[in-house]
């Protein structure tokens, strides 16, 4: 039995496989690939270029390219591709949908963003052609101060790192202070929430105030590794969090045998 397209009347002979109904041409027009809003804004922490995506901040790849990584993450988070399914017509992210050409390509201008999104790929599986689609998105930076920025401008910390010798000169002090700044970038790859708040040079030695507490002792255990330091531990309670968990403050003790 011959079939025909309800809205154009051309057979499944002239144009290929129905599909509900409709001819190739026809499915692709009543069903487009791709759907995104035509306009988004994105928060880009002015301090140190992370980007708020999906609800959480996310560091850039590196601090000359933080725009463009912001602006590609917020279009790729709201970019959404329908697809076909038993269960009927469903609006999926990239990485649901089976061989899909993918290209953002942002374009600065002042103040916004344009950025070109082309795709390629099918929304039903008896489309005999892909739709190719071409979508232009207008992205808005907003400026703000992200959540770990707003802690270190606050002096936020958990924990304090007193590193202590008797006869420490500046030299050697400075060389400890950087060991440990580099050991805090190194962690804080992993936990945008640990970082060192600052940094107060003391007699015979450097007081850290550190954040998470985790980050102190992993300190603490470096400089044990490197000069052989004595560690110790007091903790002081200053209040409960929510859930009624109680809040202490950690100083963390690193006495390292004497200089000189």
């Amino acid at each position: 039995m011959r079939r025909f397209c309800y809205k154009c009347g051309a057979s499944e002979a002239e144009k290929g496989p129905l599909i509900q109904g409709l001819c190739q041409t026809c499915f692709m027009e009543e069903n487009p690939l791709i759907r995104a809003p035509s306009e988004i804004q994105v928060s880009i922490c002015g301090k140190c270029k992370a980007y708020l995506v999906d609800n959480r901040w996310h560091e850039p790849s590196n601090f000359e390219s933080a725009l463009e990584d912001a602006v590609r993450a917020a279009v790729l988070s709201e970019l959404r591709f329908a697809q076909l399914t038993p269960a009927g017509m469903k609006s999926l992210r990239q990485h649901g949908v089976r061989e899909l050409e993918l290209r953002v390509e942002p374009k600065l201008t002042a103040g916004e963003v344009v950025v070109d999104v082309d795709v390629r790929g099918k929304v039903h599986e008896l489309q005999v052609r892909p739709h190719v689609e071409h979508v232009k998105i207008v992205v808005k930076p907003m400026w703000r101060t992200c959540d770990v920025c707003g802690l270190i401008s606050a002096g936020h910390h958990d924990a304090i790192l007193q590193v202590r010798s008797k006869g420490m000169s500046a030299e050697e002090r400075g060389k400890i202070k950087l060991m440990l700044e580099r050991c805090a970038a190194e962690v804080h790859k992993q936990d945008r929430a640990a970082f060192i708040a600052k940094v107060e040079e003391k007699k015979g030695g450097l007081d850290l105030y550190v954040n998470p507490t985790g980050l102190a002792k992993k300190m603490a255990t470096l400089l044990k590794a490197k000069f052989g330091a004595d560690i110790s531990e007091t903790a002081k309670l200053i209040g409960m969090e929510r859930g009624g968990k109680r809040k202490f403050k950690v100083s963390v003790l690193a006495r390292l045998s004497d200089r000189g």
